[in-house]
């Protein structure tokens, strides 16, 4: 049945029935798949007679088909009624596109047929009688056929054969192509995330344009910059509604994600408070009428062990009901001494599906993190004891961080007729903390001792967000439309429980570390921090499309109130702390030119707002700051090819930024300001059989250019001028014709200001320049992967304060086997 979020497009079969959906079109890199005539028909028998190298795994047909008609840049059409609930036993080796195709549909009971465009599917004939010639092998006669575009299988939130999306509705919350749309967006696909095998959000943003990634070996979530701004833990969003994903809050487990997507730049018109530089929206794993089925296992560094599965398919035969269960499980040491980087994750969903305008999932999720904040361990000028070990752990037995997060929630989508469609998204989160932090209070006189303090706390976070939007298709004349209404609403409270007093530990000796746990007292007057808020939304966005124009404009307006309050355990007296209550109207605007040969200029402005805490010299709360940016660039994403490259320049500006009152400690004004502009270069595409690359290079001149912290005229913290990286993967066959790949990739970020450098322009990182290794080998259904980051084990010391440094991470391995069945 046909998913109602997909795109609407014209029929393309003329031979099936009109009632019949068309939903699966399998196709992939053929740039001539819409050529007609005898040359096209010439093409097409080259093509078929021309060897392939196949690398096809046993599974559901429709991927299978999929996949190899990727690798043999050829064009498939076919009924999606025909494939669903069908498997395949895979292919590996050299064949011709025909003899390719054939042995993937045994025992389908479906056959091969070719036409002038490209090839279909039929049903099997009965044999004919000895006296009628049978058919040409590979051929059946078939009314004509009309392929009127590039059709692919591919739908927004749903998965990508191999790293080049060409979809997403993280930038118009609909089912756009990416071509279209005018903002710069990067897709971090499945595979790429399964081939790199990367554990946290912040390595999946390694190799994406205009991303900072975070250099620290820190097991848990950090917050990455994009276009020289964090994140902050209001700009990372999941399936479209905000994440608590801060380090000491909720964090994404990539395994789980069909997609994690970057929009970079101000995006409130759509998702209200966010940071400027952009947002991250990952996409979980949905039920899937296709059978999944995968059970892996790794094992690496620091005795990491970690069992994964991800099953999924259709109840029953009718196709209405349909399952996806991810899970993994992972224990693990770290390069700290006494440390842990432990989870358990499991996230089920069910899809109910009655009709093609009708679709309900739910989705669920369970996650148990145990980890810690690594302190940085080395000395910034060692004396002559040099440096201590780095795997020293200045938490001792007792810097903990454990949480428990579930979440629970929908996603419904009904089309009432061929105008009007409605979508809403609901998700609860339910997030327990329980942390006891330890702080590092400076280097005693001798070199060797350091002093700390204790800080046991307990962490709740409750909330609720729903976004509800209507979809009217429609014209205007010669101008298409594709509207949205929505509102959207969320409503939380944050709470901090000190029940146990801070303490000073017993200083540690860096160089002969001993630690103990540290006994726990009770707290004079325990209390509790509760910080409840709630933000109302409401916007309006239009896409036009005009010839070879469209337009995208949108604007939004948002009401957000938060407050907080302390209430003593001990005789329940509340005292109001803060009060904090903002309004904004943002919006966006962007046109887009496309050209026959698949180049799209575009130009866009775009505001966001974000709130500001603290209090002002006349003790007012704070204004929200806001950005404002001007971007212009150019797609090159050719019809039918697995390519896309993206180049774009902006100009982007925060203002309204708080900077301190000199003199008057904790009180600010809102003079800051911060400027960032850039280059962005990005390209992601298969470019020859069995060649994939991803390259990024990013240009970034950012200055804070108003500020009375003693900063201005500096680059922001940890914002690097260049960042590169390039990652390719070679698909061949080993060992006489098993399929395998290997992939390298290098990373380098430039030099940029420390970290921890509070105004002291003299604290600076170097420049990292870091490789990235993968193998893999596929044996029948296994799957035998072996990993390498960082393999010439380059580490710097970087992020120094006046006394201590981190170090960058080492070099770590990981051997896996996964099997599908």
């Amino acid at each position: 049945m046909q998913d109602p979020q997909a795109p609407r497009r014209p029929r393309t079969l003329k031979a099936l029935k009109p009632a019949r959906p068309l939903a699966l079109a399998v196709h992939l890199a053929c740039a001539a798949m819409l050529a007609t005539g005898a040359a096209a028909a010439q093409a097409q028998t080259a093509s078929a007679a021309a060897s392939v190298r196949a690398d096809v795994p046993a599974g559901p047909l429709g991927e299978a088909l999929n996949r190899f008609a990727l690798q043999a840049g050829a064009a498939l059409v076919v009924d999606a009624a025909q494939v669903r609930g069908k498997t395949s036993p895979g292919l590996q080796g050299t064949v011709t596109v025909e003899e390719g195709f054939q042995r993937l549909l045994q025992g389908s009971g479906l056959q091969l047929g070719r036409t002038a465009a490209g090839y279909v599917l039929v049903a099997q004939t009965p044999a004919a009688p000895a006296q009628t010639p049978p058919p040409a092998t590979g051929q059946a006669t078939l009314p004509t056929v009309t392929v009127t575009g590039a059709a692919f299988s591919e739908r927004a939130k749903g998965p990508v054969a191999g790293y080049v999306a060409r979809r997403s509705a993280t930038a118009t919350k609909t089912d756009t192509p990416l071509i279209e749309t005018p903002q710069s967006v990067s897709v971090i696909t499945a595979e790429e995330i399964g081939d790199r095998k990367a554990t946290t959000l912040d390595e999946t943003l390694r190799y994406t344009a205009g991303v900072t990634s975070n250099s620290k070996p820190w097991a848990s979530d950090q917050m990455s910059l994009v276009r020289g701004f964090a994140l902050e833990s209001a700009s990372v969003f999941l399936d479209g509604l905000q994440n608590p994903s801060t380090a000491a809050m909720g964090s994404i487990e990539p395994y789980g994600m069909e997609r994690i997507e970057v929009l970079r730049g101000p995006a409130s018109v759509l998702y209200g408070q966010v940071a400027p530089g952009g947002v991250i929206n990952a996409v979980s794993k949905r039920p899937t009428t296709e059978p999944v089925r995968e059970i892996g296992i790794e094992y690496g560094t620091y005795d990491r062990k970690t069992l994964k599965a991800d099953v999924g398919g259709a109840i029953g035969e009718s196709g209405t009901l349909s399952y996806r269960l991810v899970g993994l499980v992972r224990r693990a040491d770290t390069r700290l001494d006494h440390d842990r980087d432990d989870r358990v994750y499991l996230a089920p969903s069910l899809t109910w599906q009655p009709s093609a305008a009708t679709k309900f999932t739910l989705l669920a999720s369970y996650q148990e993190d145990d980890q810690s904040y690594a302190w940085g361990n080395q000395l910034r000028n060692p004396g002559a004891l040099g440096q201590p070990d780095p795997s020293v752990n200045i938490g001792g037995l007792d810097n903990r961080w454990k949480r428990t997060n579930t979440t629970v929630g929908y996603e419904l989508e009904h089309r009432f007729n061929d105008t009007w469609q409605l979508r809403q998204n609901l998700r609860y989160g339910d997030l327990d903390r329980e942390g006891t932090d330890v702080f590092n209070l400076g280097l005693r006189a001798d070199g060797r001792h350091i002093g700390r303090a204790v800080s046991p706390r307990v962490a709740e976070w409750r909330g609720v967000a729903v976004d509800t939007h209507a979809q009217a298709d429609f014209s205007t004349g010669a101008v298409v439309h594709t509207a949205l209404l929505g509102v959207d609403y969320s409503r939380s409270k944050l709470s901090f429980t000190r029940r146990n007093a801070n303490a000073v530990m017993p200083d540690l000796d860096l160089f002969n570390p001993v630690v103990a746990p540290q006994p726990l007292t009770p707290h004079a007057a325990p209390f509790e921090d509760e910080s409840p808020s709630k933000q109302l939304g409401f916007y309006l966005q239009d896409q036009l499309k005009w010839k070879r124009w469209v337009l995208t404009a949108g604007l939004r307006h948002d009401k957000a109130d938060q407050s907080s309050r302390r209430i003593n355990l001990l005789n329940g007296v509340v005292t109001p702390t803060a009060d904090l209550s903002t309004s904004d109207t943002t919006g966006r605007v962007g046109v887009v030119h496309l050209f026959d040969n698949g180049w799209a200029p575009y130009l866009s402005y775009a505001t966001s707002f974000a709130p500001e805490t603290g209090l002002d010299v006349a003790g007012r709360s704070l204004e929200p700051s806001r950005g404002k940016q001007l971007e212009a660039g150019v797609r090159y994403q050719p019809a039918g090819e697995a390519f896309s490259f993206i180049a774009s320049v902006f100009d982007l500006t925060r203002e309204n930024v708080k900077t301190s009152v000199p003199g008057m400690a904790g009180v600010f004004q809102q003079t800051g300001e911060i400027e960032a502009r850039g280059l962005e270069l990005e390209l992601r595409a298969r470019v020859a059989k069995g060649l994939s690359v991803i390259g990024q290079y990013t240009n970034l001149d950012a200055r804070i250019t108003r500020s009375n912290n003693g900063d201005q005229g500096l680059t922001p913290m940890a914002v690097p001028r260049h960042n590169a990286s390039v990652w390719g993967k070679v698909e061949f066959t080993a060992f006489g014709e098993q399929p395998a790949f290997a992939a390298l990739g290098v990373r380098y970020v430039g030099k940029a200001r420390s970290g921890q450098d509070f105004g002291n322009a003299d604290l600076r990182n170097p420049s990292l320049t870091l490789v990235d290794a993968a193998l893999g080998l596929d044996v029948g259904a296994w799957r035998y992967t072996f990993n390498v980051d960082n393999l010439f084990d380059t580490q710097k010391l970087i992020d120094c304060d006046a006394t201590f440094c981190y170090r960058s991470p080492e070099r770590t391995l990981r051997v896996g086997a996964s099997y599908r069945f």
